[in-house]
């Protein structure tokens, strides 16, 4: 027993007397040590960790004793590629004195199981945790407005992912190929989703699109098969060429009444859709192929009783086999698609909503009043628009 405690006490000795300490400037005024016994990259500091190119980082040859990057108070941003291909990197620790990610930051970060992005963040660089295919959960802070181009692409292993109400823009390809996806939660401040936002993500059976989207990219659904039902909301006017693309699980489909536009082959291969209910008044202009391989003759079109013959004249809505006329009434919100409903400014409603609750964290004086507006009769303006 004794020869075998020896042994153990001299192997741990070995291991000591082997790792390295190693240390450096990665900023102005920031530095960094590595354990290569622990894995702690610990970086400490002031102002930003500088941005490099790819392979760069004074770290980088040292990344796979790598495992976990701790980043004190004071650093204030995360450069471009400062952690890329880290692939043994299993945690991280973002403080809130950080307020941007820079692009590719993570950029193949293999290891990586969850992130949490701090409130002080305001935007998410491109390519930041691209191929982190690990990833399971991101809480993304209230103070993030942009998630940028390919910010989370191939991240498979990411189920579902909740985008605040701070968000104003998802770039293009920003949730691409997320294919363990199962659930999307769009704020009301996104105005645009871009192309290819939601790209072949098979597995999201569930999408809340926030009422501020206006428009909807090019392919920004593309083979989402899981999906099987999609409402949009009245602020969108226009659909993206291929957006709903390749959905051949998704069986129903309610476009609203402030659509004008509808892109080529925007519900192509669309195989199950048997049910569309389009609330425009006035048709709107469809692209080529837009219901290219969809069942239209044992499908039903819903549509306002006043433009049922108009729909069954216009092409390609007269393919469908039974065009019939909604109940009445029947329109959700703004019937004149100019933000106003029953003489009140939606968006402003919805920007004091936003306010009050993150700047005020609601009735501050809990007499039912924020700002000067009776929040019940904001509620109520609301529910009798919808």
């Amino acid at each position: 027993m004794k020869k075998i405690s020896l042994l153990f006490i001299c192997l741990l000795s070995v291991l000591n007397i082997n790792a390295k300490i190693y240390s450096g400037s990665c900023g102005a005024n920031a530095g960094y040590t590595l354990d290569s016994n622990t894995g702690v990259l610990f970086i400490a500091g002031t102002g930003a960790i500088k941005s490099y190119s790819s392979g760069s980082a004074p770290w980088f040859s040292q990344r796979s004793y790598i495992k976990t990057v701790n980043i004190a108070d004071g650093i204030t941003s995360i450069g471009w590629y400062a952690f890329s291909y880290c692939s043994g990197l299993t945690s991280v620790t973002i403080p809130n004195s950080v307020t941007s990610i820079g692009g590719s930051a993570f950029y193949g970060c293999s290891s990586l199981t969850s992130v949490v992005i701090p409130n002080s963040v305001t935007s998410i660089g491109s390519e930041t945790f691209r191929n982190c295919s690990g990833l399971t959960e991101v809480t993304i802070g209230d103070g993030v407005t942009s998630i940028g181009v390919n910010a989370f692409l191939y991240c498979s292993s990411l189920t579902s992912v909740t985008i605040p109400n701070s968000v104003t823009t998802i770039s293009d390809g920003a949730f691409s190929s997320c294919s363990s996806l199962t659930s999307v939660t769009i704020g009301n401040s996104v105005t645009t989703i871009g192309s290819e936002a939601f790209r072949n993500c098979s597995g999201l059976t569930e999408v809340t699109i926030g009422n501020g989207v206006t428009s909807i990219g090019v392919n920004a659904f593309f083979y989402c098969s899981g999906l099987t039902s999609v409402t949009i909301p009245n602020s969108v006017t226009s659909i993206g060429s291929g957006a709903f693309s390749g959905c051949s699980g998704l069986t129903s489909i309610t476009i609203p009444n402030c659509v004008t536009s509808i892109g080529n082959g925007a519900f192509k291969n669309c195989t199950k859709l048997t049910s569309v209910t389009c609330e425009a008044s006035s048709v709107p202009s469809t692209g080529s192929d837009v219901f290219f391989n969809v069942p239209q003759s044992s499908a039903t079109l819903y549509v306002p009783k006043a433009s049922v013959e108009t729909y069954k004249k216009t092409s390609p809505w007269s393919g469908f086999g039974g065009i019939v006329a909604l109940p009445e009434p029947f329109i959700r919100g703004d019937v004149n698609c100019d933000g106003v409903v029953n003489g009140t400014d939606i968006q402003a409603i919805i920007n004091l909503i936003v306010e009050s609750e993150y700047d005020e964290k609601g009735d501050v004086n809990s007499d039912g009043v924020v700002n000067g507006t009776d929040i019940q009769e904001v509620i109520n303006i609301i529910v009798n628009a919808e």
